[in-house]
């Protein structure tokens, strides 16, 4: 393992940032997965409409990612109440949630693209904003 113990302030930030960064992204994809399977699930075995079944799936996807982000991503961060860091995350991912489903929403109807792929997309563009947001909103430095 490489030491950090002599690098500057400014290096030693960003090294931390992509570190995190790097376990958000597995959290993501474990999100991803909920997300799939119950977009999935909730679209073709039950026949909720995308409008319903999308926004579900998001939800129970950051439920799961709440819980992994709070105690393994951001574990060394927060102060407070966790209830408080779950309204917070809420909050944020509720804008990343419009984000994905207006991706979803516009690759399906303007580009007829399958929604599952349209759903890839739309979680990835969502990603950048809940990162960027919990990171210094939900569990601040």
């Amino acid at each position: 393992m490489m030491s950090t113990e002599s690098w500057p302030q400014p290096a030693l930030r960003l090294w931390t940032l992509a570190q995190r960064f790097q376990k958000f992204v597995a959290v993501g994809a474990f999100g991803l997965v909920v997300n799939q399977a119950g977009l999935f699930g909730l679209h073709d075995v039950a026949s909720f409409d995308l409008v319903l079944a999308s926004p579900l799936a998001i939800l129970a996807s950051m439920v799961a990612t709440f819980s992994l982000n709070e105690f393994w991503t951001w574990h060394d961060r927060g102060s407070g109440r966790i209830a408080t860091r779950a309204v917070l995350y809420g909050a944020v991912n509720s804008g990343g949630l419009a984000i994905n489903y207006g991706v979803l929403a516009l690759l399906v109807a303007e580009f007829e693209m399958h929604y599952l792929a349209a759903n890839l997309v739309g979680a990835a563009v969502a990603a950048v904003w809940n990162f960027g947001v919990n990171n210094a909103v939900t569990w601040r430095a």
